[in-house]
């Protein structure tokens, strides 16, 4: 198995070795999506600093496999996702898979994990935010 997968607290952290092909790639994502805690993460990083794409990978994967994440964005549609990538080929594609437009999550490449939890912690999305109602402001709302 050429990842890793780690649930953190509001999301997911996975990780690629070696070079990967687009079967692994898939099942990398199917396995995250079956999980039950999928549907209330908040992020998802892709850590590809130690990977590469097999050369049988093309841009037509690609933009074929951002056409079907864009069926599974209704089961978590608050999420963001960074993709950490330094090798200039994989930059290369995470860039063009980022420029298709059709990703279902607000979607950066960064070369760092730091950064991206960085961008994550600024990119909060609409369900995220609570409103921050005190209780004093509460009870004059409700007396006044």
């Amino acid at each position: 198995m050429p990842y890793r997968i780690r649930w953190e607290g509001h999301g997911v952290y996975q990780r690629f070795f070696g070079v990967i092909t687009l079967a692994e790639f898939r099942d990398a994502n199917k396995e995250m999506r079956s999980d039950v805690r999928y549907e209330g993460i908040r992020y998802i990083i892709s850590d590809y600093r130690e990977a590469q794409p097999a050369p049988d990978i093309t841009e037509l994967d690609l933009r074929a496999y951002a056409e079907f994440e864009r069926l599974h964005f209704y089961d978590s549609p608050d999420t963001v996702q960074a993709i950490v990538v330094t090798d200039p080929k994989t930059v290369t594609y995470a860039r063009y898979y980022e420029s298709l437009g059709v990703s279902p999550y607000c979607l950066a490449d960064f070369a760092t994990v730091a950064e991206a939890r960085k961008w994550i912690a600024s990119s909060p999305r609409l369900r995220w935010r609570r409103p921050s109602l005190s209780v004093t402001s509460a009870a004059t709302a409700l007396h006044g």
